[in-house]
């Protein structure tokens, strides 16, 4: 199972958030994954936090600093990739990995098929932003700013175009040890599939491992030295 972490870039820089509102600046994107590599992190994931007043223009400036990266941790990458011109600025960038949300919500089949003949089918992951309403789960629609029910969500388009599928935890980011594991309850995807984040620590760790889920993405707290991933790792291997 791979350990990794969150990371929210919003205009050039990247931010810190708990339960799903920006609260502090991190710094810079390349100082963040320098600290990042000196914990030993097996991945990270950079999302742009936008919703649906989002432009091209903006995308392209957050890819910008993309471009100038250097690194050696594989980057997964997502946040308002919403048409193919989108996806072109992607080419010779240092990423692994795309994430898609939207797309996947609103069945563009046609951007994701594109970005499977670009990158391969391994490169594609859906992110699913999910919190209980009362007895029901719900999504977050980013591109319309509102929730919707999970029932509503094609989960056989999912499955069959998403390599994995991110659970982010969203009432519990930033928060330590707090995931809510009913969230896997009602969604029918294999545990080999599935990557968790939101409310990571030492505990989910452990509980992640026995139920053989593909990654655990702990918060972008993880920059702070007490909740650093080289300790989480260590915990791990006690256990």
């Amino acid at each position: 199972m791979r350990i990794g972490a969150t990371v929210l870039l919003s205009e050039q820089q990247c931010v810190q958030s708990y339960e799903w509102n920006r609260v502090r600046p991190l710094g810079s994107l390349q100082g963040v994954l320098d600290s990042l590599e000196e914990y030993h992190c097996d991945e990270v994931t950079i999302i742009r936090p936008v919703r649906h007043d989002d432009t091209l223009l903006q995308f392209q400036q957050d890819i910008e600093v993309i471009t100038a990266l250097k690194t050696m941790t594989p980057i997964s990458f997502g946040g308002g990739i919403r048409s193919v011109e989108h996806l072109k600025l992607f080419k010779d960038l240092p990423i692994e990995r795309l994430v898609f949300s939207s797309a996947f919500l609103e069945k563009n089949r046609n951007l994701i098929v594109m970005a499977n003949e670009l990158f391969g089918r391994q490169a594609i992951q859906c992110l699913l932003p999910v919190a209980y309403r009362g007895s029901d789960v719900v999504v977050y629609h980013c591109s319309q700013r509102r929730f919707i029910p999970f029932s509503e969500i094609d989960i056989e388009f999912i499955d069959e175009l998403a390599n994995e599928v991110v659970l982010f935890d969203i009432l519990h980011e930033g928060s330590r040890d707090k995931f809510d594991w009913a969230l896997l309850e009602g969604v029918p995807f294999p545990f080999g599939k599935l990557i968790i984040s939101g409310g990571v620590g030492e505990k989910t760790l452990h509980i992640a491992r026995q139920k053989n889920l593909a990654s655990v993405l702990i918060d972008n707290k993880v920059l702070h030295q007490e909740y650093s991933i080289s300790g989480y790792k260590h915990a791990t291997v006690l256990s």
